[in-house]
């Protein structure tokens, strides 16, 4: 007997795939915009302190305006990959319920199958030692 719903049950197992390899993106991507931030703020402390004369002093209040403003936009990049990691996340752990609830199911199914199995063969087995004791000794048949 197979399990009426495993079609549902395919179908449930690339939803989880599909949301794994989502969350898989997300986290490599968060991580990325992570060593971009990283990155930035050590450019940032690279920034020379020296001051020769009132050009340095401006090139260098430019990078440093520049590098925070960059710096500003990355750490919001952050923000929203984590977010979206947590919300990949969030769907990866409801694909995998969805999914483990089937396989329950299919489980029970199958154990539900095999004692039917069972009883009916023990039912037989039972039929078969029953017209045999009530055949008389020596009986050819």
């Amino acid at each position: 007997m197979t399990f009426p719903l495993s079609g549902l049950l395919r179908v449930r197992g690339v939803q989880e795939r599909v949301a794994a390899e989502e969350l898989s993106r997300a986290s490599a991507a968060r991580a990325d915009a992570e060593a971009a931030e990283q990155s930035a703020v050590a450019s940032l402390s690279e920034i020379s302190d020296r001051i020769d004369d009132a050009a340095t002093l401006l090139a260098m209040a430019a990078a440093r305006a520049a590098g925070r403003s960059t710096l500003s936009d990355l750490q919001a990049l952050v923000e929203m990959r984590r977010m979206s990691e947590g919300a990949a996340s969030a769907a990866h752990v409801e694909a995998r319920r969805e999914l483990k609830g089937l396989e329950r199911l299919e489980t029970a199914h199958r154990v539900e199958a095999a004692r039917e199995e069972l009883a009916t063969e023990q039912a037989a087995l039972d039929e078969i030692a029953t017209v045999r004791a009530t055949r008389p000794t020596g009986s050819a048949a």
